[in-house]
């Protein structure tokens, strides 16, 4: 370390000040000794700033069927970031009686994942800027592409980068030939049929923790289950008993780890699901199966009522449910309408409407650590969908909603999104063609004749847009930040034309895909004040130059 410009000495004259800290090594895997410098002491002294890492939702938004894929595991990747030199004495340690001090980022420093993923966001930008989709997670590194000739292509120019930069990559962990099935980040990735599994071993994990509990060991033996949720289906389902009785127990315990914890049937239950065979290399899906029914159910105290097109039903609720939380009687509506209408919704894919957003979470999460009544009735829920092999999917709106049990209607209430200023629609719309249906808009602010809305059934709108067709016409685009992903994903799978407006960040994952689908150079929008607006123009977007907004042309059948 001393020899790479890792450490250095202390000069005579600073020995014994600043701040020292323990190192010692422990044994690797393999069999060799990893050294260890105890940051803890002084991690209490550092702030913690909030960063953004790579997900693996993120990496299964922008896999594509037949994708091919390389992985790069670097070496040492801290050690290429250098410490200020009036920072390195809070970084000394002592071997024997010579003083050391790190000259760059060490391990253990509670600031440096957030600063190695800051510096390697650049490179990854200039990667993606050429078309290289390549998502970094700290030191291992994904790389996909359409076919094993490019994908070897963008694995040749990311390593010369890399090698250029400095960094060495370790052979031994890569996994560089072309493949369609590869582990990243604790899933092992098929693009053949799009499923991820668990690479854990979660099996052996699950019978120790049959066997014994302890509050000591709960962390630990929560994690294979936890980092199962997106890889496993009904993952959630099955740790919402062995959730609640530790939250019971703990605050019980005040607390104390050294006391037994006492685990209930519906958690032992629960734990014995995960070591049925092939549970966690079944995987899941990376996108559910487009509903094909849509429910609308809404609840009062008084009663429930709900509508699938024609069909109708409605009811009262007893005496004793009527003292019941609108939260616990707007999720239990939901599995009435669905009950009633069992033999149109057997065996499909239901989209669920309700404006009750907590009803919403807890049947999406599966139950919830929030409301054990609340938790309850959401399993009830996702257990009667299963005998009936029913996927469930709920989604918000606002909106009228009759309620047949009571007569009420609802008031009408929107959510007014940005607009683009229409002087710039009309240019883009002459550049490339004049779309009709806007896809993400309301009455207020749609640029179309024809508009869809994340808020459907919204008066007017055409319906969700994720939930339609988008082949064979041109259609205009400006959804909000979070959804381009899916907007990218629904392209390609539709072979859509899209004018999209989004932003120029080559520091998202999914910038690469936008620039393969799209047909031209993006037209940049100026940076004029009443570029987007609200409310018909009487609220302004203040921080337009962050955006970096421009317009692009996709074709998902390039």
């Amino acid at each position: 370390m001393l020899a790479k410009g890792v450490i250095e000495l202390v000069p005579l004259q600073e020995r014994g000040q600043g701040c020292y800290s323990r190192y010692f090594l422990i044994p690797k895997v393999e069999g060799r000794l990893r050294p260890i410098l105890d940051l803890r002491i002084l991690n209490l002294f550092l702030k913690q700033e909030k960063f953004k890492m790579l997900t693996l939702t993120q990496v299964l938004l922008a896999l594509n069927e037949g994708d091919w894929m390389v992985s790069v595991d670097l070496q040492d990747v801290c050690f290429h970031v250098p410490i200020i030199k009036s920072h390195r004495k809070y970084l000394r340690f002592v071997v024997g009686t010579q003083h050391y001090q790190f000259a760059v980022l060490p391990f253990g420093l509670t600031s440096a994942p957030r600063v190695f993923t800051k510096v390697m966001a650049v490179v990854a930008a200039h990667l993606r800027r050429r078309e290289v989709a390549v998502f970094p997670y700290l030191d291992d590194w994904l790389i996909k592409a359409k076919s094993p000739e490019l994908v070897l292509s963008h694995l040749r120019m990311t390593t010369q980068l890399l090698f250029d930069l400095g960094f060495s990559v370790s052979v031994p962990k890569s996994h560089l030939e072309p493949s369609q099935r590869l582990l990243f980040i604790g899933a092992v990735l098929d693009t053949t049929i799009l499923p991820p599994t668990s690479a854990g071993s979660g099996h052996s994990g699950a019978d120790s923790i049959v066997s014994s509990w302890s509050g000591r060991s709960s962390p630990q033996g929560l994690t294979p289950a936890r980092s199962c949720i997106l890889l496993v289906t009904h993952a959630h389902w099955h740790m919402r008993a062995l959730q609640w009785c530790l939250r019971r127990q703990w605050f019980q315990h005040k607390g104390d780890l050294r006391d037994s914890i006492k685990i209930s049937k519906e958690a032992v239950a629960d734990l014995h699901w995960w070591t049925v065979d092939g549970k966690l290399s079944q995987g899941k899906p990376f996108s559910l199966p487009p509903p094909v029914a849509t429910v609308i159910s809404d609840a009062s105290t008084l009663g429930w009522g709900a509508h699938l097109g024609d069909l109708e039903i409605k009811g009262l609720w007893s005496p004793a449910e009527q003292m019941l939380h609108i939260n616990l009687l707007e999720l239990r509506a939901v599995r009435l309408a669905l009950k009633a209408f069992l033999p149109s919704l057997r065996g499909q894919s239901v989209q669920i409407l309700t404006d009750n957003t907590t009803a919403m979470w807890y049947i999406n999460k599966q139950g919830g650590v929030g409301s054990y009544l609340l938790c309850r009735e959401a399993l009830r829920l996702w257990s009667w969908a299963q005998d009936h092999q029913i996927c469930l999917i709920a989604y918000h709106f606002a909106g009228v909603l009759n309620v047949r049990a009571d007569g009420l209607s609802r008031h009408f209430s929107i959510d007014h999104e940005w607009r683009l200023h229409p002087d710039l629609v009309l240019h883009i719309f002459g550049m490339w063609g004049t779309p009709q249906v806007d896809l993400f808009a309301t009455q207020e602010n749609a640029h179309c004749p024809l508009f869809c809305s994340l808020q459907y059934p919204l008066l007017g709108a055409l319906g969700d847009a994720f939930q339609m067709s988008w082949r064979g016409q041109l259609l205009y685009a400006f959804p909000p930040i979070p959804l381009i992903p899916r907007v990218l994903r629904k392209v390609r799978q539709d072979q859509a034309q899209v004018i999209l407006v989004a932003p120029d960040w080559p520091r998202r994952v999914w910038y690469t895909d936008l620039l393969q689908l799209s047909q031209c150079p993006p037209l940049r929008l100026p940076l004029r004040a009443d570029l987007l607006s609200q409310s018909q123009g009487q609220v302004l977007q203040p921080h337009l130059q962050n955006l970096h907004l421009h317009a692009w042309r996709l074709n998902g059948a390039t």
